[in-house]
């Protein structure tokens, strides 16, 4: 299989450049002059552009899309029940705020105030507002708005992907390249690169050894591209706790997953490339349908991540939480850290769609078929970025229990250990919703946790002061 890639020292990867180069003209033919779609919507605030690329169908062996095809934008006044990321109007009515005021609670929906609710306009939607937090919900907001993936970068990304499966197919015909990611998620900012997945069988390859020859042949061949520069291969290191038997001692060991990185030139984007990584695949289904069942999540989410850079704490290379393990974070205090929650457990409600055993070549990210779920939750951003600190400064008990999103709740850290390496739970345990293995076991450093948990804590307590985001992004903690 390995040997195949000498198709790329032919003919192949000249025809592929002018096919690039093909594609890039007619997507500029295409677009030029187009005026952007209109974003004007009544009622609550939701992304105007519901993507709904095919990278997970069969269809995407051929290179036969067009731009309408690959995108579909969503125009006009949304009707109640139309799309998972568009709730009700409910600004006309006063709601229950689900911020947790109590510091020594042990849930947090035992301490819900009812402060005054309002709205206020802005970009030309319509976004509620709560007595107390207007400015930290309006700061959510606004960086939001002006930091999130546009429907032009997707498209370039859409475009890169295009045209390097055109590569690809060369050597293997039969191929399927899928994005996968933030990009495809939803949680992708304008400075997000493309994370694509390479799925040249459907049988489970040798990571360490046949992936890289893989990607490396790949590397070599992608280097006499035109659009290709800085193409290597890197191995992902991620910590991993591994004890010694019976012994109180540790040895931190490295696993080592191949990546190749490269700057395609023509769009400006940075790609991360690997080979059959389906737990990837899996993961962008599950948390794309759950990034737009509520209008909420995205914004939180973008600030989550920006608040974590902010004080560093969102690196696993620096034993810090990943991006990944942060979004799980959220999505759990959104399932089980609220009440009435936020988002539903999506494995539990349709087990048939998000089964770790089905085919991932029948995976869509077109959002038609959606689980039947409302929230009756009607906080306000800056009411569940509050709850969402108070939650993991409080409210979480690390010592005990895991994060679990396949279960919509915490499950007991006695339940996971027995499953694979048990020494790999250790202070910031979440499941990874498929392997079940630990997310966030890059935190293995008691120091390094503690700091973390400092950030929670100080971020927390300066804000519940201050109502103002400032006070906890003018300096890291």
């Amino acid at each position: 299989m390995i040997l195949r890639i000498a198709h790329f020292y032919s003919g192949v990867i000249m025809n592929s450049r002018s096919q690039y180069t093909r594609n890039l003209h007619d997507h500029s033919r295409l677009t030029q002059g187009r005026s952007p779609p209109s974003q004007r919507i009544t009622g609550m605030p939701t992304a105007s552009h519901k993507y709904q690329d095919r990278s997970f169908d069969n269809s995407t062996r051929n290179n036969s899309h067009s731009d309408k095809d690959l995108v579909h934008t969503t125009r006009g006044q949304k009707r109640r029940g139309d799309s998972p990321e568009v709730p009700p109007d409910r600004t006309k009515r006063p709601r229950d705020s689900p911020h947790v005021r109590n510091k020594s609670s042990s849930s947090a929906s035992e301490h819900n105030t009812k402060p005054s609710s309002s709205s206020n306009i802005s970009d030309n939607y319509i976004v509620p507002v709560s007595r107390g937090t207007e400015r930290i919900t309006m700061a959510i907001w606004h960086y939001f708005m002006n930091h999130q993936m546009s429907e032009d970068d997707l498209k370039k990304k859409l475009l890169l992907r295009k045209s390097l499966l055109s590569v690809l197919t060369g050597a293997y015909p039969n191929c399927r390249l899928f994005m996968v990611g933030s990009s495809m998620t939803g949680f992708a900012t304008k400075a997000s690169d493309v994370d694509m997945c390479l799925m040249i069988t459907q049988d489970e390859i040798d990571q360490k050894r046949d992936a890289t020859l893989i990607l490396s042949s790949i590397a070599r061949a992608l280097r006499q591209c035109s659009f290709v520069r800085h193409s290597q291969v890197i191995r992902a290191k991620v910590p991993i706790l591994k004890f010694y038997d019976q012994v109180s001692h540790s040895q931190v060991i490295r696993a080592k997953v191949p990546i190749l990185k490269f700057y395609d030139q023509v769009s400006g984007v940075e790609c991360d490339l690997n080979i059959n990584n389906l737990v990837g695949i899996r993961n962008t289904h599950l948390l794309r349908h759950y990034a737009y069942m509520d209008w909420r999540v995205r914004p939180l989410m973008l600030f989550v991540k920006k608040w974590a850079r902010f004080h560093d704490i969102n690196d696993a290379s620096k034993k810090t939480i990943s991006s990944y393990s942060l979004t799980l974070m959220l999505i759990h205090y959104l399932q089980a850290g609220i009440n009435p929650p936020v988002l539903p457990c999506l494995q539990q409600l349709k087990p048939e769609m998000f089964s770790s055993k089905t085919d991932v070549r029948k995976l869509s990210l077109s959002l038609q078929e959606k689980a039947n779920f409302t929230s009756k939750n009607q906080a306000t951003l800056g009411e569940l970025f509050l709850g969402f600190l108070n939650y993991y400064t409080y409210v979480f008990s690390y010592g005990t229990h895991v994060i679990s999103i396949r279960k919509g709740k915490c499950v007991n850290r006695n339940e996971v250990r027995t499953l694979g390496d048990s020494m790999q739970w250790k202070y910031l345990n979440i499941e990874e919703p498929f392997e079940g293995s630990n997310t966030a076991r890059s935190v293995y450093d008691l120091h390094v946790f503690t700091r973390i948990m400092r950030v929670f804590k100080a971020s927390y307590s300066f804000l519940e002061k201050s109502r103002d985001l400032e006070a906890i992004l003018s300096r890291p903690f």
